[in-house]
């Protein structure tokens, strides 16, 4: 999530310099701490407490990347059979299919305002050298009725900063580009804020957080900007908290800081022919 260190002296989300830099408790990220220093009986005990209330559940990531396809929504038909077929060759490389959502709705920005509707497939690779070398070795891009760079379909890949429960399918797909404050007014404001009040919502907040996008084939997220996924087991929990009144007003102020955000939900369906 924005506030992260990159080490970079741009006026971007992800640097913290000097007495700038915050150190975000693992509780406030919503990441569960499986050992703990040496600490008295009592400690102990209360540490217990908080790490079983603590939610979601989490488990690590080390190097895995999400790939996503993203198409205009005529193509549906097209991108399930041809990757229906694909399936073994993309296993070959370790990938997993999380599914495809046939329709992403728009709730805020304009970069995309203007295009057709969009579909989008997602896919998880052990790291971003298999999900290069599967686009690279794949013979779907060439197939004659696959959707091409001029049809307008993308394909990019983001790390993970964490993995979700295997079951949760309904997605928040945030690209936040161009901060208008400090990194440390943004984060007093906005980060240090919003993770707990996604806590209480049962939502994984920052499943992706990071400006590094791999652009594999006509990305339109661009160069600088802050990609941020949040995951849940259903898509009303995710837009019931976007239209919250708790929201609202740190939502307003992302706004203001914030140059532009373009931002959808979607729920992934399991990629069958049909």
């Amino acid at each position: 999530m924005p506030g992260k260190s990159t080490g970079r002296k741009s006026r971007n989300f992800g640097t913290q310099t000097g007495s700038e830099k915050v150190v975000v408790s693992a509780r406030e990220k919503g990441v569960q701490v499986g050992t703990y220093p040496d600490l008295t009986e009592k400690a102990k005990v209360t540490m217990q407490r908080e790490q079983r209330e603590c939610f979601p559940q989490m488990s690590d990531a080390s190097t895995e990347v999400y790939l996503f396809v993203r198409g205009k929504q005529e193509y549906v038909q097209r991108l399930k059979n041809a990757f229906v077929v694909e399936k073994r060759v993309v296993e070959n490389y370790g990938g997993v299919y999380l599914g495809i959502a046939e329709n992403l709705k728009r709730y805020e920005g304009d970069l995309y305002s203007r295009m057709p509707e969009q579909c989008l497939i997602m896919i998880k690779f052990p790291d971003s050298r298999h999900a290069e070398m599967w686009t690279e070795s794949s013979k779907i891009f060439k197939q004659k009725d696959f959707p091409s760079a001029g049809d307008g379909l993308e394909l990019f890949s983001v790390p993970v900063h964490y993995l979700p429960n295997a079951d949760v399918c309904a997605f928040q797909l945030s690209e936040m580009y161009g901060l208008n404050v400090s990194n440390s007014e943004f984060y007093e404001n906005y980060v240090k804020h919003v993770p707990k009040l996604m806590n209480i919502r049962h939502i994984y907040h920052g499943v992706v957080a990071t400006y590094k996008v791999s652009r594999i084939r006509n990305c339109m997220i661009r160069p600088d900007t802050y990609v941020l996924l949040f995951c849940a087991d259903s898509e009303k929990k995710l837009t019931d908290f976007y239209d919250s009144a708790e929201y609202q007003r740190y939502r307003e102020y992302r706004q203001r800081a914030v140059a532009d955000t373009n931002t959808c939900f979607f729920t992934l369906k399991p990629l069958t022919s049909r």
